[in-house]
């Protein structure tokens, strides 16, 4: 699987995130060989429940497959999951085997408290060519692998199929363009606000993104020095998602998604359409309205075609005190066993190569197949070594552009500037 832009993650050089590194902290203990000696208790740190049944299914494998070692999933909400981990992992205190984005990884690297894979991938058997080289390089620094990509996923435009109907609107299709959604939305919107024809919540990875890359812009440079932000083309596809509140009305506004995320509008039926990912086919398919009524294609097409792709890695910590059995964790967390899992399950699109088909059969009423199809065109999800630095400010700058205070143009440049200072600090 080939990407166009396969090297966006590892564009920047040095920033150092405030964690206390935890030096060897138990590095130095035994690892247990499963023949009766010490019982190995691990934690998993995690943040999605849709998830949690298909990991224990694999953790079940993992410790049936190591006698004496047992695993704990702690699942902490997303809105605290990193603070927590920052936390804990600064104190020595964190789980043994975590969640990482390739967005987060560069801190923890630089931080010192992640313990290498090489050798825990080496012993598994595992084949690296078998994984997206774009999100293997994620979480490779200098030669050195701190994680392995668990999954995958793509962006869709999902539907509401009986909304469609209602409104004598054909369905969505791979060939669609920017300006077929706009024309849907408009017949599919009602008048008296309770159904808009798309949802444009500002979400850098549902939205924006894809639609800024699908322009032919960027959102930060390949060598990872620069702001694509104040460019033409980044205006126009960060303009798509603005114009559909303030200028063709046809999605509730950003203060409708704040008190009522996108996706539960989506699910109640106040929306006919959605951007969002493959991640939440599970999700839609356990929730018997969706599972009738919601379908998914293709994303459409601006002066060309592009979507994000992004995947969450395991890393092991360097505090745990038990480092060989956390490091054969984080990567059988990412093995093909457990791909196969997640694929079967629905659950996520597994990483390794040959498990994918499996999610497109997992919920067959839901045209999964799209989420594969569109992957070759996959931008990596833009990131730099201290990416919260600058992402973390998206929300503040954009948003004038979404409420209508602002123009995009001046969101836009006001974003460029901030987030080329903090690459100048890398």
């Amino acid at each position: 699987m080939k990407s166009t832009n396969t090297m966006l993650a590892l564009a920047a050089t040095a920033a150092v995130l405030t964690l206390a590194a935890c030096g060897d902290n138990g590095a130095s203990a035994g690892g247990s060989d499963g023949g009766g000696g010490e019982e190995v208790e691990l934690t998993f740190a995690t943040f999605s429940p849709d998830q949690e049944p298909a990991i224990r299914q694999i953790l079940d494998v993992f410790e049936e497959q190591n006698p004496g070692v047992s695993v704990e999933i702690q699942i902490i909400p997303w809105t605290d999951y990193w603070s927590t981990l920052q936390t804990s992992t600064a104190g020595g205190t964190g789980p043994d085997v975590a969640w990482m984005l390739g967005a987060k990884i560069g801190q923890y690297i630089d931080g010192g408290v992640l313990l290498p894979l090489d050798e825990a991938f080496e012993e598994s058997g595992l084949d690296i060519e078998k994984y997206p080289e774009q999100l293997v390089d994620l979480f490779v620094d200098d030669g050195t692998t701190y994680a392995l990509p668990k999954d995958f996923d793509t962006i869709g435009l999902w539907y509401n199929k009986a909304l469609f109907d209602e409104a004598g609107v054909a369905y969505p299709t791979p060939d669609w363009t920017w300006d077929d959604v706009i024309t849907a939305a408009k017949a599919l919107t009602k008048p008296d606000g309770s159904v808009y024809g798309i949802g444009a919540p500002m979400d850098p990875q549902a939205t924006y993104y894809n639609t800024i890359y699908q322009a032919g812009g960027e959102v930060i440079s390949e060598d990872g020095t620069t702001s694509g932000y104040d460019s033409p083309e980044a205006i126009e596809g960060i303009k798509f998602w603005t114009d559909m509140i303030n200028v063709h009305h046809v999605s509730p506004t950003l203060e409708s998604f704040a008190d009522t995320e996108s996706v539960a509008q989506f699910m109640s039926g106040r929306l006919a359409m959605l951007t969002t990912g493959s991640f939440y086919a599970i999700r839609f398919a356990n929730d018997e309205y969706s599972s009738q009524n919601f379908d998914v294609t293709e994303l459409p097409a601006g002066a060309q075609e592009a979507t994000i792709i992004n995947g969450i890695g395991n890393v092991a910590l360097a505090s745990t005190e038990h480092p060989e059995e956390a490091a054969r964790l984080a990567v059988f967390l990412s093995g093909e066993e457990a791909s196969r899992i997640s694929s079967e399950t629905g659950t996520v699109i597994g990483s390794y190569e040959g498990t994918q088909e499996a999610f497109v059969d997992a919920f067959p009423q839901f045209n999964l197949q799209a989420f594969l199809d569109q992957a070759e065109n996959g931008v990596v999800l833009p990131v730099s070594r201290n990416t919260d630095a600058w992402a973390s400010r998206e929300g503040e700058f954009l948003t004038p552009a979404w409420t209508g205070e602002q123009s995009v143009e001046e969101a836009a440049a006001n974003l460029a500037d901030a987030m080329n200072e903090a690459l100048a600090q890398e």
